[in-house]
């Protein structure tokens, strides 16, 4: 049996901005609850890692 993926097969995750907002919005209130620290704190931090670019450098 062919197993397909998530991301393919729910319609939520289809749209890769939304599924990236949902995503962020689940990470936040799971840490929100193990924190106390508020929702859309824990979201604007999470978005400001995301923009950043990083640079690895190779040994």
């Amino acid at each position: 049996m062919k197993e397909n993926s998530l991301l393919n097969t729910n319609r939520y995750l289809k749209d890769s901005d939304k599924a990236h907002r949902l995503i962020t919005r689940s990470i936040a209130s799971s840490t929100a609850i193990e924190t106390g620290e508020s929702i859309a704190v824990i979201e604007q931090k999470i978005n400001r890692l995301r923009s950043k670019p990083f640079h690895i450098k190779l040994a």
